[in-house]
């Protein structure tokens, strides 16, 4: 396989606000923008953003329905390696993340915790337990 500068996989994340979710990403997890194309109205029609080696794309199609739509129905889950996962989950505190579950050792393991972003997008964050 080439190497394209993409990891082998990206998820594409749908949001209602994809200007929002931007912002957030990059308050509460620490994501950093890498593309954002706009229609000359502003709308943003697709974005990327990154973390580590890591891509999240993200668009807004105009008869999408987020989860927190749904009545909280999640279906499908981020996990996130970071070195820090008790700071990493202040900060996403502070930044309004909605706590699932904070910081906890894990018998497989690692320390995470999980986060509903605005939308209700579900997120794990993680660091390897020594």
């Amino acid at each position: 396989m080439a190497d394209t500068g993409y990891p082998t996989l990206s998820p594409y994340l749908y949001y209602r606000d994809v200007a929002g979710a931007m912002d957030f990403l990059s308050r509460a997890f620490g994501f950093t923008e890498k593309m954002c194309n706009q229609d000359q109205d502003g709308t943003i029609r697709h974005a990327e953003m990154r973390f580590g080696d890591a891509v999240v794309m993200m668009g807004g199609p105009p008869d999408y329905r987020n989860p927190k739509d749904l009545g909280g129905r999640v279906t499908v889950g981020m996990y996130v390696h970071v070195d820090d996962v008790d700071a990493h989950f202040e900060r996403a505190k502070a930044a309004g993340a909605e706590v699932q579950d904070t910081p906890t050792d894990q018998a497989y393991g690692v320390r995470s915790y999980g986060v509903l972003d605005p939308e209700g997008h579900q997120w794990w964050f993680a660091q390897p337990l020594p």
